[in-house]
């Protein structure tokens, strides 16, 4: 049996890393100036079918004021029960979390909420250092080809509809959603996990066991309840009828250490259902523990870990040598004056993958959005966010729970 309080924490404390990162070039402040007219870079051959959507990494038009950098963008529909549809663009997607989440003042459908105690259900994803404050509503969710084959739960962030966050909400930092807005339209979590929360939050978990997560609101209070599975933020991959297993990311090698102006991909649904989503014959597969981590070494340094698409940098663990940039750009993100080489090796990997730390301000102030090399400090000692850059040159999928009876709950294979 699984110990729920160690798996419920792992999921949000993925979901935290996911959104924090992004928003630390936010912080930042790189300006808003036009980009170099310098070409896109995109796949030689990128995998075609109705599993398959394409992914940008840009600036986002709508965003004057910051560099939306190592952002990958996808456009997202949702559909009500008449089958009234409507496109999201920009939606980030973030393999280091679970469910949908999307910001209420994009969504013009009238899409029903989920009722609960009298009231409605909403939700208070929680981070590291904040929130996301929101109500959960049913929707079918269209991604290329791909439709769930009923409504799943999507959190409309900042809805202001609701009460304002609880206390037990708010006390958790700062308010990310609000932080997050220019970034995305919302984010598509489509992590190792199915639900954002699970067992956890359930009503089998006794109320002083469940964190503060899931709420019951009427117009002017809320009052923390419990969410059945089915009301939960939910992975909506795993709602698909087909190509149901997992997803893989693939996004072309972007020049070391400066980058490229933008770069495109795609985003392929299903892990060996189909001939587009076959991992190459040399792929290793590399399973999650039940904490959604996996142990490896960074430079022979040991430590813990995860892969995802939702952090904007590598946020690493680094040797006091390797400088920071100057509190007139941004203290957490590191600016070697030549760039860095570290080597990073999954547990049972055959090979270390080389991993290349740049200098940040320099790629800030190329106003670039494709980064290969940004690199910032970690939350945790001794403890790998192996972000977006990671997946530059080098397909990686992202299996589910439950899809692979060597890797119960879940893993990475590249």
């Amino acid at each position: 049996m699984r110990n729920v309080t160690l798996f419920f924490r792992s999921r949000f404390w993925l979901l935290a890393l996911a959104l924090f990162a992004s928003l630390q070039l936010v912080g930042c402040g790189g300006g808003g100036a036009s980009p170099p007219a310098t070409p896109t870079i995109s796949l030689a051959n990128p995998a075609t079918g109705s599993n398959v959507v394409p992914v940008s990494i840009r600036q986002l038009e709508s965003n004057t004021a910051t560099i939306t950098a190592n952002t990958p963008y996808v456009n997202v529909t949702l559909c009500d029960a008449s089958n009234n549809c409507q496109t999201i663009p920009d939606v980030m997607v973030d393999t280091g979390s679970a469910g949908l989440r999307l910001y209420a003042n994009k969504i013009t459908l009238n899409l029903p909420g989920i009722p609960s105690g009298g009231g409605t259900l909403a939700a208070c994803a929680q981070f590291a250092s904040g929130y996301a404050w929101g109500s959960m509503h049913m929707a079918t969710v269209k991604l290329g080809g791909e439709v769930t084959a009923a409504a799943i739960p999507v959190q409309y962030l900042n809805d202001p509809g609701l009460p304002a966050a609880p206390s037990t909400c708010a006390k958790q930092g700062i308010d990310f959603a609000a932080r997050f807005a220019p970034v995305a339209n919302g984010i598509l979590g489509i992590s190792n996990f199915i639900h954002d929360c699970g067992v956890g939050c359930t009503a089998d978990t006794p109320a002083s066991q469940r964190p503060a997560m899931y709420f019951a609101c009427d117009n002017s209070t809320c009052t923390a309840t419990s969410a059945a599975l089915s009301q939960q933020g939910t992975n909506p991959i795993a709602a698909f009828p087909v190509d149901n297993n997992g997803s893989i990311l693939t996004l072309p090698a972007v020049p070391l250490p400066g980058g490229a102006v933008a770069a495109t991909g795609t985003l392929v649904f299903g892990i060996g259902t189909q001939p587009n989503n076959a991992l190459p014959t040399n792929a290793q597969v590399f399973p999650i523990d039940q904490d959604a981590y996996i142990s490896g070494t960074i430079d022979g340094v040991s430590g813990r870990g995860f892969i995802d698409s939702g952090s904007n940098g590598y946020f690493l663990d680094l040797d006091p040598s390797v400088t920071l940039c100057t509190p007139n750009a941004a203290s957490s993100w590191y600016c070697p004056s030549n760039p860095v080489v570290i080597h990073a090796q999954l547990a049972g990997a055959t090979s270390a993958q080389a991993i290349v730390i740049g200098n940040a301000q320099s790629m800030f102030d190329a106003q670039f959005t494709a980064l290969p090399a940004l690199g910032g400090t970690a939350a945790v000692a001794q403890f790998a966010d192996l972000g977006l850059p990671f997946f530059y040159g080098r397909p990686i999928a992202t299996g589910l729970e439950g899809t692979n009876s060597n890797a119960p709950y879940g893993y990475w294979a590249f």
